[in-house]
C-alpha cells in the first residue's frame, strides 16, 4: 500500500475515533432485534440502533454509528462517512427493515434557505450511497433536510475559522431505522 493511501486510511480512522469520543455522552433508546428477539449487531460488533434519545439495551453511546459528518459547505461524503455507511449497510442488509429515515442538517453559517437546501443535498447523498449498497429507501421511508435546526454545537463567542471548526457536529446526516 502506498504512503498516501495509508495516510488517508489512518486519517479517516482517526477522524472516526475522534468523532466517536466527542459524542460519547450521547445515548440511544431503541435497538434492532432479529426474529428470535436478540439484539442485532453490525459486522464490527456494535448494536444496530433505531433512535438515539435514551439508554439502549446495549448500554453504549451508539449515536455515532448512525451519524455521518460533512465538510463545511459540502454535500460530498468523506471517506470516514463512506466507511460508516458501509458498516451500516452491511448490518441492514441482513435484517428486515420497514423504513429508513435519513435527515440532513447544516450549521448556522449561511442563509436559512441555503442551509435547508444543503442539508437536503446531504441527506440525498447518504440515501444514494445506501441505495448503491442495496438499501432501498421505499415509500414508507423519508429523506429530508432540516437546515440549521437541531444544533449540537456550543460555539458562543467564536468567529471565523474557529467558528467553522467548532460547528462540525451540526454538518451531519442522521439515519434512523424502523423494523
Amino acid at each position: 500500500m502506498n504512503m498516501i493511501k495509508t495516510s488517508t486510511i489512518l486519517a479517516a480512522a482517526g477522524a472516526l475515533s475522534l468523532a466517536a469520543s466527542a459524542q460519547a455522552g450521547m445515548t440511544n433508546k431503541e435497538v434492532v432485534h432479529d426474529t428470535a428477539g436478540k439484539v442485532v449487531h453490525s459486522t464490527n460488533g456494535e448494536c444496530v440502533l433505531t433512535k438515539w434519545d435514551g439508554m439502549s439495551e446495549c448500554g453504549a453511546a451508539d449515536y455515532e454509528l448512525r451519524t455521518v459528518y460533512f465538510d463545511f459547505d459540502s454535500a460530498m461524503l468523506t471517506p470516514a462517512a463512506k466507511a460508516k455507511l458501509d458498516t451500516l449497510a452491511g448490518a441492514l442488509n441482513s435484517n428486515n427493515v420497514n423504513s429508513v429515515k435519513i435527515v440532513g442538517f447544516a450549521d448556522k453559517i449561511g442563509t436559512t434557505g441555503y442551509n435547508v437546501n444543503l442539508s437536503q443535498r446531504r441527506a440525498a447523498a447518504v440515501s444514494s450511497y445506501l441505495s448503491s449498497k442495496g438499501i432501498v429507501v421505499t415509500g414508507n421511508s423519508e429523506v429530508r433536510g432540516l437546515g440549521e435546526t437541531s444544533s449540537k454545537s456550543e460555539c458562543s463567542g467564536v468567529k471565523g475559522a474557529e467558528l467553522k471548526a467548532c460547528l462540525w457536529r451540526d454538518r451531519r446526516v442522521e439515519v434512523e431505522i424502523v423494523n
